[in-house]
């Protein structure tokens, strides 16, 4: 045995260590029946964690599940992946999204500083347009709220002053 298969050999073992340990990690954590089978290079005996009895147990249990049992917990896995990648992209769309905006404010902001609309490509153009789309309707959001609370405000004085007016047509006399 060469000084390579040595070291192949310690890092098999490592490996393996490691693979048991989160293995009965899993179990433990997730309340579920795990074995592990593995067989090492060069080697006709097999490798299984806890033991081989229980191993095979585990596997003969789960190959006694009809097939609909097999495909919805295979479904259930796949579902349950599926939703982890939306959401991550779904992330990733959002940072996407965000580094545009600043990417556009910071074009935005070097126009202001004298930079030649010529230079800009039809990409950045387009992207300066959606922001320039996006504040215009924050601004037409907040004139329409200052408007709203403008008619609010004047109704309001409005009333105080006819409140206040009432009593002076009498004379200060009810």
């Amino acid at each position: 045995m060469n000084l390579d298969e040595r070291a192949r050999k310690v890092v098999v073992e490592k490996k393996l260590a490691s693979l048991c340990k989160q293995a009965e990690e899993l179990s433990i954590l997730c309340d579920v029946k795990v074995g592990v089978v593995a067989f090492r290079p060069g080697e006709t005996k097999a490798f299984a964690w806890p033991c081989l009895t229980q191993a095979n147990a585990t596997m003969n249990e789960y190959l006694a599940c009809d097939e609909t049992q097999k495909q919805h917990k295979l479904f259930t896995q796949v579902t349950y992946l599926q939703r982890k990648i939306d959401a991550r992209e779904e992330y990733i769309r959002k940072i996407e999204q965000i580094a545009e905006e600043k990417e556009m404010e910071n074009l935005f902001n070097q126009l202001v500083m004298g930079k030649s609309i010529h230079e800009l490509d039809a990409r950045e153009i387009k992207g300066l347009l959606k922001l320039f789309d996006a504040h215009k309707t924050k601004l037409n959001e907040r004139k329409t709220k200052l408007n709203e609370h403008d008619v609010d405000g004047s109704d309001l004085n409005q009333t105080d002053a006819k409140e206040s007016n009432v009593g002076e047509e009498n004379g200060g006399n009810p």
